[in-house]
């Protein structure tokens, strides 16, 4: 099974993130769940990013601190996304 292009991304960006790593990775999970027309099937695209992060987190125990950062995002989006449901 391969990794979604935004987990991937992480994989590649972590090890030793560079300066505004956060920010590309941060711009991958907006595109990536842009291609999702309704609230509800972008939830579920940004649950499926938690994851495969979490596999990562399995993977690659040195990613710990920039994945957390990714989780971080994914979860202030899943909250915009709440608040835009109500």
């Amino acid at each position: 099974m391969s990794l979604s292009e935004p987990v991937e991304l992480v994989r590649r960006l972590g090890a030793a993130p560079p300066v505004g790593a956060i920010v590309v990775v941060e711009q991958a999970v907006d595109l990536y769940i842009a291609g999702y027309a309704r609230l509800d099937d972008r939830g579920v695209a940004l649950d499926i990013l938690l994851r495969d992060l979490a596999r990562l987190r399995i993977l690659e125990p040195d990613l710990d601190v920039f994945i957390a950062e990714v989780e971080g995002y994914i979860d202030l989006l899943h909250r915009q996304l709440t608040r835009q449901a109500a």
